[in-house]
């Protein structure tokens, strides 16, 4: 028999074998599986750990509203609320976690305009705020009443994926980290209402230790 028919031969037969096809699709189809699986890990994730510095801010902001038994808040129950973020976002690190609480207060003539920081102080991590107005920062809805005090807590954290990041770091300019961050208002529960204000303010254990009026507290 001819060699060429032989070849013709066998290479009908080879475009009519199946066996193997569905390894070879398999094989096509796997690497878009496994991103897929990768993306929704990381997604949910990620998702975990901003729902767990939301309720760290909410949970600070709320703590720190309540004061203390004195005014300002000691040191030491201010380091307490400060090292709640442990329990809170356990269990991802907080190691990095930044946290910024600061007393605040309304403008008793102009409600709108920005609020006041009275006192502020933070974690290791972070920068207290500077005393006086407060660029950059509005006043929330439902706080625009002249002279209102309240506590704003902030809170960021720097995310490193778990799978990926290593590809990330390839791709030059791109970091391979996101930030998140959150910010919580609360009005404020605790303290002590100072001059003609008939709202309540907690003083926070800064190096001022002064209200919204700029009185120094002595202990």
């Amino acid at each position: 028999m001819p060699v060429l028919a032989v070849l013709t031969r066998r290479a009908a037969r080879l475009g009519q074998d199946r066996r193997g096809g569905a390894a070879v699709e398999f094989a096509v189809i796997l690497p878009i599986l496994l991103a897929i699986w990768a993306g929704m890990t990381e997604v949910g994730h990620a998702i975990d750990e901003w729902r767990k510095l939301t309720q760290l801010g909410r949970t600070v902001a709320d703590l720190t509203a309540q004061g203390d038994t004195q005014n300002p808040i000691s040191r030491t129950v201010m380091n307490d609320i400060l090292a709640s973020a442990t329990a809170v976002m356990r269990p991802f690190d907080t190691s990095k976690v930044k946290i910024v609480v600061s007393a605040m207060g309304i403008d008793a003539k102009n409600p709108v305009g920005p609020p006041v920081v009275c006192s502020s102080v933070a974690n290791a991590n972070g920068t207290a705020r500077s005393l006086g107005s407060a660029a950059g920062l509005t006043v929330p809805d439902g706080y625009r009443m002249p002279g209102m005090r309240y506590v704003l807590a902030e809170v960021s954290i720097s995310y490193t994926p778990m799978i990926g990041s290593a590809l990330v770091k390839l791709a030059k300019g791109v970091s391979n980290t996101i930030t998140f961050t959150s910010s919580a208002p609360w009005p404020t529960r605790g303290g002590q209402a100072y001059g003609t204000s008939t709202y309540t303010e907690v003083v926070l254990p800064d190096d001022e230790h002064a209200n919204c009026d700029g009185t120094k507290i002595d202990r």
